[in-house]
């Protein structure tokens, strides 16, 4: 792949997740907006029903209290002052009938008065300014009979229409009070009076809507103000992630400059494995995604795949430079190195992790394998993965005391070790991965060397165990 591709690739991958980022900031914003908005709602409704019912009852209240005090104080004596002590005890008629209906027209129904009744103690109605109710006697009871016993009764209703008499059925305040013809007399008869209900309920209406209306601009207030510090404080959490995420690379750049030392200063030990480590975890990054492990454990193998090695540069030069076989003291020396690796890198913290793979890299599945002759399980997983790839790489490279094997005659010596060498479950993952092409063209041609080797390849050596 050119490396225009590979920034192609990197660029729109970049380009995805702003675009991903955007819609999830988007998606925020709209979910929010509508749930805010349906808890406004809901708030609007209930805030705006209870205090809107509190203030009109009051409203209400106040409303019926004012025209009581008014009827009992001031209507009623001056109805009382126009009255004999005979007009109540029949219905008014004739001459009689005339003065008090002029009065009465004169002088109460007006200021929202709707109409004027007289009863008398026997439930007789003996005038109203609706004319066809004069005369009717009623059973006494209800409100009537509260103002008989010396009360002022009041309640909202909607009057009886009639028309033709002037009165619409809307409602009103029906007032009754005690009627006393003059002062310390007894009760005589009770005036009813009507009076108009409807500015009193466009006022409480007009309240109603105006607590709504502030209940839901306070809510809308709120809701903006709580988008704004919502939105600051993302752009906050946004700048605060940037800021990570800039700390995460620059800790990834050093722990790659790291790396990149520690394998330079390998390569300048031993250069006949040049490149051996990069190839090595790269094959083990496949065939550990193969095997189904999480991101964090195949980047714990990769680290470890990397710097396996890296103990040999406590090895001397004498033995890592020898070119043909060791004896046992030079043996002795070289199966130091994946003690003094672990030591190495068990002392710096973002390696730590990788340090037991690379103590464990050269156990044996069967427990034959060096330093500490581990067996099965015993072996970290990712040190049973590298066990594989690393065997498979070293045959497949050249070495200065052995020439390269073919990628097929590798693999069989895999397969034929599987089981001792190799844990069976790795191997499988191994092949399975071969089969599905994921191994380097160069490993398939088994061609493959090192390109600063230019000496002629001498006669093979039959295993790769000096790697």
């Amino acid at each position: 792949m050119t490396e225009q591709a590979v920034m192609g690739i990197i660029t729109m991958r970049k380009g995805v997740s702003a675009a991903l980022a955007q819609r999830r900031k988007l998606t925020f914003f709209v979910e929010f907006t509508i749930f805010f908005g349906f808890i406004t709602l809901l708030l609007t409704l209930v805030t705006g029903f209870v205090l809107g019912s509190y203030l009109g009852n009051d409203v209400k209240q106040g409303a019926i209290d004012d025209v009581s005090t008014e009827v009992r104080e001031v209507t009623s004596k001056e109805v009382s002052s126009n009255l004999q002590g005979q007009d109540l005890s029949a219905p008014l008629a004739g001459a009689a009938l005339e003065r008090f209906d002029r009065f009465v027209q004169e002088s109460v129904l007006i200021s929202r008065t709707l109409r004027v009744t007289l009863w008398n103690r026997d439930g007789t109605i003996v005038y109203s300014s609706l004319p066809v109710i004069a005369g009717n006697t009623f059973p006494l009871g209800g409100p009537v009979q509260e103002a008989l016993a010396g009360d002022t009764a009041a309640v909202v209703q909607r009057a009886d229409g009639d028309e033709q008499g002037g009165v619409e059925t809307s409602p009103v305040i029906q007032v009754y009070a005690p009627l006393r013809l003059t002062e310390g007399d007894d009760i005589a008869g009770v005036l009813e009076v009507y009076r108009d209900y409807e500015p009193i309920a466009a006022q409480i209406a007009s309240i109603q809507r105006s607590v709504y209306l502030g209940t839901a601009a306070t809510l809308i207030f709120l809701y903006f103000l709580l988008h704004f510090l919502v939105k600051r404080r993302s752009k906050l959490i946004g700048e605060q992630r940037r800021a990570l995420e800039t700390q995460a690379q620059e800790l990834k750049d050093s722990y790659e400059s790291i790396v990149a030392v520690l394998c330079a200063a390998l390569d300048l030990r031993d250069n006949v494995t040049y490149g051996h480590a990069q190839r090595v975890s790269e094959l083990a990054s496949v065939v550990a995604w193969q095997m189904g492990l999480r991101k964090e454990e195949v980047r714990q193998i990769e680290k470890a795949a990397v710097l396996h090695d890296i103990g040999k540069i406590g090895v001397a030069d004498v033995v890592l430079a020898k070119p043909g076989p060791l004896d046992e003291t030079e043996w002795a020396e070289m199966r130091r190195h994946p003690e003094l690796g672990c030591r190495m890198l068990q002392g710096i913290d973002f390696l730590r992790d990788a340090a037991e793979i690379v103590h464990a890299h050269h156990e044996h599945y069967d427990g034959s394998g060096y330093p500490r002759g581990l067996k099965g399980d015993e072996i970290p997983r990712g040190a049973r993965i590298f066990a594989v790839v690393d065997a498979y790489d070293a045959m497949t490279s050249y070495r200065p005391y052995r020439k390269a094997r073919p990628h097929r005659k590798a693999v069989e010596e895999i397969v034929h070790n599987s089981g001792i060498q190799f844990d069976p479950d790795v191997v499988r993952a191994f092949l399975e991965a071969e089969k599905r092409g994921l191994l380097e063209d160069e490993y398939q041609a088994g061609e493959r060397k090192p390109e600063h080797v230019t000496a002629k390849v001498q006669a093979p050596v039959a295993s790769p165990v000096r790697d």
